[in-house]
């Protein structure tokens, strides 16, 4: 999997590094947000990325990740 879709004000990268899924999210500026590994995931994960983003750029990574499966 490598993708890079535009969610809002957003650029999102989601990317197969090793095992693993690396989430890359930048703003409309192009300032680096997040770059995290995506691993076992809590509720808590998800409300922290929505909170440094949004909501829809969470649920776009989430339908990806579950299309991957």
């Amino acid at each position: 999997m490598n993708t890079m879709f535009k969610a809002g004000d957003f650029f999102v990268r989601l990317r197969a590094q090793g095992e693993r899924p690396k989430l890359t999210v930048w703003n409309s500026s192009g300032t680096k947000i997040i770059s995290e590994f995506i691993g076992n995931t809590t509720s808590s994960f998800w409300e922290q990325i929505a909170k440094l983003t949004s909501q829809g750029v969470v649920d776009q990574v989430q339908s990806l990740l579950n299309d991957e499966k």
